[in-house]
């Protein structure tokens, strides 16, 4: 079996994550003349031979790809020749369905070793998926592995990799994690064939804070007497340290003799001699689980087993995890890991809690809270995950997290024997509040478990209360003079309000013309101005029985208010006496036209006014006044045009050869 998984992983189990790699395109020009060749942005580095491989390892860089072109053998029986991933490296490092075989009979301990601060990720994106590492060490007594984490970040997303040890000398394992992180989401790992044959060792280190962690979430694992081996180098609790942890959500665990060896064979499936091993799903063999320490830490819940697999005689059992309340608010897996934290603060007391505050807090409330947001009226859906046929019994609870005291007199049964609870409060709470639910599980044996999880209301935001405004001055609007030009710079002076628009009309018949900004106002006609005020946020006009009862003044006159069933606008209107012309002006007296004042309105007039336009000539006082015959204030070439239309006996419409007084 192991010479037909050698070559191939798991297909089922083996993550090929194409989505984290930096597309590759392009055709490679011959790796031995060009080593790297940029892709978009990301550089990528082709290796073929040991020395590349090491060279690349200790220079890595984030975001650089790193490819096998070609398998790798290495069997100097040198010292000294590990790749070592160190402080500040980012290795990621794709097999592309190549190999890397190492063999020394030197004291070289790891195939891959990462350095505190290193990072290192390993896939095979190839479609052969053949892609795998081999190592094989004769005569070093110490812990030798293919992959040895001392501190860093190591992720393996597939492939596959053998440990061997033909000596027979020193502890062996695929994996050894003795600080620092160790992530598996697939990939097959194989120790049978090594002296101990552990596939994942975790521990044999003084490490002061930094505890190693392993978490498994897929990948098929194959070991000669144990797969999982947790054993601390000292009594590292009095350097307050948490224990080393395991946390199993995935996988598929196997050992070569099948656990036929009795007692002598340990736990076949984990070793663990003074960690934590969390198993929360996959493959394991039955007699190897230990009710004892590869569970959650409390409760009794222990018969977990809910479907037989006949891979070997020694029958293999899918596991599942203990009841526990989920919700499409809560991440499974992430809370899995987040309860084992908790418990193993319970568990050593709160002079542990204090050294990790800040890490156990931020665990509890990202897992232990569902937050409900302030739109949201009713309250999540929760359920019971894992709950099999030895669980009889199920009780729901729940209380208001400001009165719990710790009684159990606080708690109000809220349902029993259902996978679902549905449940809402009276009244969502205004200021934002916190429920907790508890479900209580009882087995046949009249033994329990329990999970509890908080509901966090996010606190409603009222709208703070609006100022009221009654009324309402605006100024600086012109009063309107013939020839001018309508004013629309119209000032608000009210507090919480400003003016959002002005129009003006020719109220001289009916109901009003509404002007242009470019007209001007004509003697003797009749204007009113309308202003548009809009308050601003965190005001509000006054109102009565659903109308605008605000009132307005334009240039300290009391305005007409249209009322309106709208809280934030007041249009107020304001007419103006009839209207005159410009006071400035000088009074003269003459032929309206005569722009040359000879007394008579003639061609000479006309080509007066079009040397005055040209700046060839200038007009008097009075002979502008006398030449504006369409009165808009201005002389201009239609003037000129109008008197020669008169000239001409041409009807203009404009009192031209009349007197102006």
């Amino acid at each position: 079996m192991k010479e037909n998984l050698k070559r191939a992983c798991s297909s089922l189990l083996v993550f090929v994550l194409l989505l984290t790699m930096v597309p590759i395109s392009g055709a490679v020009t011959s790796a031995a003349q060009a080593e790297t060749e940029a892709v978009g942005e990301a550089p990528v580095y082709y290796i073929e031979t040991y020395e590349q491989l090491r060279n690349h390892a200790s220079n890595a860089q984030s975001g650089y790809i790193y490819i096998l072109n070609d398998d790798i053998t290495q069997d100097d029986n040198t010292n000294d020749l590990e790749v070592v991933i160190p402080t500040g490296a980012t290795f990621n490092l794709d097999l592309n369905g190549y190999s890397i075989q190492r063999s020394t009979q030197g004291n070289d301990s790891a195939l891959f070793r990462i350095r505190s601060g290193g990072v290192m990720s390993i896939r095979d994106t190839s479609s052969s998926q053949t892609g795998y590492c081999s190592f094989s060490e004769g005569y070093s007594s110490y812990s030798k592995a293919v992959f040895y984490n001392e501190g860093g970040d190591l992720e393996i997303f597939g492939g596959y990799y053998e440990i061997l040890s033909p000596f027979e000398q020193g502890d062996c394992s695929v994996i050894r994690t003795t600080s620092g992180n160790t992530y598996i989401r697939g990939g097959t790992f194989d120790s049978s064939s090594s002296w101990v044959g552990d596939t994942i060792s975790v521990g044999h280190n003084a490490y002061m804070y930094d505890v190693p962690q392993v978490v498994i979430l897929g990948g098929d694992f194959y070991g000669k007497y144990q797969s999982i081996d947790v054993t601390p180098f000292d009594s590292f609790i009095k350097y307050g340290c948490l224990y080393p942890s395991v946390y199993v959500l995935g996988g598929n665990f196997y050992v070569t003799n099948g656990g036929k060896d009795g007692d002598s064979a340990s736990f076949a499936y984990c070793n663990n001699g003074w960690g934590r091993v969390i198993v929360a799903e996959g493959i394991v063999l039955s007699k190897c689980l230990n009710y004892t320490d590869q569970r959650f830490l409390s409760g009794s819940s222990k018969k977990l087993f809910t479907e037989t697999i006949d891979d070997y005689t020694g029958g293999y059992y899918k596991v599942t995890a203990p009841p526990m309340i989920v919700s499409e608010s809560l991440d499974y897996y992430y809370r899995l890991i987040g309860l084992c934290d908790k418990e193993i603060v319970k568990s050593y007391g709160s002079s542990v809690y204090d050294l990790h505050k800040e890490e156990f807090d931020y665990i509890l409330d990202r897992i232990d809270t569902i937050y409900v947001d302030a739109d949201e009226e009713e309250s999540p859906i929760i359920e019971l995950r894992n709950r099999t046929l030895d669980h009889q019994y199920v009780n729901w609870y729940m209380c208001d997290e400001s009165d719990y005291c710790g009684e159990d007199t606080q708690w109000t049964h809220i349902g029993d024997a259902y996978n679902v609870s549905h449940w809402q409060p009276d009244e969502r709470p205004e200021e934002g509040g916190c429920y907790v639910i508890r479900c209580v599980v009882t087995n046949s044996d009249l033994s329990t478990y329990e999970d509890i999880v908080r509901i966090y209301y996010e606190p409603i935001e009222k709208e703070p209360e609006k100022k009221v405004i009654d009324v309402v001055y605006v100024a600086g609007i012109d009063a309107p003079v013939a020839g001018k030009t309508p004013d629309m710079d119209a000032v608000c002076t009210t507090d919480g309000c400003s003016v959002s628009e002005v129009n003006w009309y020719d109220a001289t018949e009916s109901r009003g013309t509404l002007m242009n900004a470019d007209d001007v106002f004509v003697e003797g006609r009749s204007y009113k101005v309308t202003v548009l005020v809009k308050t601003d946020e965190g005001y509000t006009f006054l109102m009565a029985d659903g109308y605008n009862e605000a009132v307005g003044y334009i240039n300290s006159t009391k305005a007409i208010a249209y009322g309106s069933h709208d809280e934030t606008e007041l249009e107020l209107g304001l007419e103006f006496p009839i209207c005159e012309k410009d006071p400035s002006e000088p009074d003269v007296t003459g032929l309206l036209g005569d722009a040359n004042e000879d007394g008579k309105v003639n061609v000479k007039d006309a080509t007066a006014i079009q040397k005055h336009i040209a700046s060839l000539a200038s007009l008097s006082d009075t002979g502008r006044i006398l030449a504006d015959v369409d009165a808009n204030g201005n002389v201009n070439i239609k003037d000129a045009t109008a008197i020669q239309k008169h000239v001409a006996g041409m009807t203009t419409g404009y009192p031209i050869g009349q007197s102006v007084k």
